[in-house]
């Protein structure tokens, strides 16, 4: 991983774990980058930060039971061919993925991931 890569992992880690349960993790990844110039134990601290693919499915889990999860399984099985449905589906998941931020501000990561699928669907309508 070249130099930019990591910074960019980095800034992401402080923007969106700070201030989380990740804090330890994120703090070691900057110390061990700036006071260290230890590039691989930055790495593998940045390594024990959820991916967004990990904290989407934490999320899901926490839907289970109701209607939102049942709309998303459909969207992730290609199930729906209608946009309005996947839609509101998405934006449901968007809506939930907020109300957790409230509690767990780590989720924060999905925001920007959720509004480009939106996105993606509303210009399809």
């Amino acid at each position: 991983m070249d130099k930019e890569e990591l910074l960019n992992r980095l800034f992401i880690a402080e923007r969106y774990f700070k201030g989380t349960k990740y804090q330890p993790a994120v703090d070691l990844a900057r110390y061990s980058y700036e006071f260290l110039h230890d590039n691989n134990n930055c790495i593998e601290a940045l390594n024990n930060l959820p991916t967004e693919k990990q904290l989407l499915a934490e999320l899901i889990l926490k839907l289970k039971g109701k209607s939102v999860y049942r709309t998303l399984r459909k969207i992730q099985e290609g199930k729906l061919e209608n946009n309005l449905i996947t839609l509101k589906g998405l934006s449901s998941l968007f809506t939930h993925t907020i109300i957790e931020c409230e509690k767990n501000p780590e989720f924060k990561l999905l925001i920007p991931t959720i509004l480009n699928e939106i996105n993606k669907v509303a210009f399809n309508v």
